[in-house]
């Protein structure tokens, strides 16, 4: 079963999360492990590695990323307008 690939802020390695799927989150974001360190955090899902540059872009407000066509997620979690 292939899990979704982000940069891990422990170990900083290119790896496989395991979603923490208990935890409710803001939209836009999900609790995880890292399978390789076993760090747990907090990523912005349009952060995934191999995502198509054209379903991504950085937001003019805050700089996260974001899906094009959607709202920054982050901007609507700080309240950035």
């Amino acid at each position: 079963m292939m899990h979704p690939q982000f940069k891990c802020n422990g170990c900083k390695r290119k790896t496989e999360f395991l979603w923490l799927d208990q935890l409710d989150m803001p939209e836009g974001f999900k609790a995880y492990q890292c399978m390789d360190c076993g760090a747990v955090g907090v990523k912005n899902i349009a952060e995934a590695i191999g995502l198509p540059d054209s379903s991504v872009a950085r937001c003019t407000q805050c700089g996260s990323w974001q899906f094009l066509g959607t709202d920054c997620h982050t901007c609507a979690l700080i309240g950035a307008k």
